[in-house]
């Protein structure tokens, strides 16, 4: 009895069915996992909401952060840290940063900060008032308490300063703390008939950038404004129209203003001596210092 011979039209057709749906398969997945890859939080999505979510929680020192890996609805940037006090905190603090297929971004835990550290920042003013009266209460408050404690505070000055003004502000000064210092590059306002009512200040320490090339510029106390600034323009110069900022209360136009106009309204000190405080309150520049928290140095 012969053997039936294969029917070779069938086979090509059923092995080029296979080939076609392991192609398609092959693509699909090819597909989702380019757009995973698009939806994680990539290294340029990292550095623009890892940075804006310091520069709205200037109470906090977040210094690292990790990706949650991506899904296909939304996928998590995780940042740690501690609250901003004079001494040990002892408390880790945890931020989630959230993105959506869309781009849109959640933060819901940076949302609505408060704290004496965020009151003293509103305080500072666009156009500060000029009387010494507040200056004479921030001695007479220094001036109670022993000057070896260590704080956090806010200076603000009697007139905003360009770099290039602080830099000779420090050399005349003569005072240096090796670092702990931010800079107000814009101060916060509320107004609810504009749009967006209300914006975070801008508070700046150039190493809160979320990238090995942030130490290219070497640490010198006096002339650190003027490298605060450069990279606080380079990563401005990030920023696309497309980020969103918002939960942030910041926006890219506010940014960009604060980075061209390039001028500070005032100081965040962290880790300071109330000795060296109180030296530069005897700087007609130094409109007033609010301390926000101070510890004994412990070490």
């Amino acid at each position: 009895m012969n053997a039936r011979e294969p029917d070779w039209a069938y086979v090509a057709r059923s092995l080029l069915k296979v080939l076609a749906v392991a192609t398609a398969l092959f693509l699909a997945l090819s597909a989702v996992d380019r757009v995973l890859w698009l939806f994680d939080f990539d290294e340029r999505s990292v550095l623009v909401y890892g940075t804006a979510a310091q520069i709205a929680n200037p109470d906090k020192r977040l210094s690292y952060g990790h990706g949650d890996g991506g899904g296909l609805l939304e996928t998590t940037y995780t940042l740690r840290g501690e609250p901003r006090r004079a001494g040990p905190s002892g408390d880790e603090t945890e931020y989630k940063i959230t993105k959506d297929l869309f781009g849109s971004v959640r933060a819901p835990f940076l949302d609505e900060p408060s704290g004496s550290l965020f009151a003293a920042i509103d305080s500072v003013s666009w156009e500060p008032d000029v009387g010494r009266q507040a200056t004479e209460k921030a001695k007479k408050t220094i001036d109670g308490l022993p000057q070896t404690l260590e704080a956090v505070a806010v200076v603000e000055f009697a007139h905003s300063m360009t770099a290039e003004q602080l830099v000779a502000f420090n050399r005349r000064q003569k005072t240096c703390a090796e670092g702990g210092v931010s800079y107000i590059y814009a101060t916060s306002f509320f107004d609810d008939s504009s749009d967006p009512p209300s914006m975070n200040a801008v508070v700046w320490d150039r190493y809160m950038v979320m990238e090995d090339s942030r130490d290219r510029l070497p640490y010198h106390c006096e002339t650190e404004p003027e490298a605060s600034l450069v990279q606080f323009r380079r990563w401005v110069g990030l920023l696309e129209e497309g980020d969103d900022l918002e939960e942030f209360e910041l926006s890219r136009d506010w940014l960009v203003g604060a980075a061209e106009e390039g001028v500070a309204y005032g100081l965040v000190l962290d880790g300071w001596k109330l000795a060296d405080l109180r030296n530069l309150l005897d700087n007609p520049e130094i409109l007033t210092i609010e301390l926000v928290d101070v510890a004994f140095d412990l070490n």
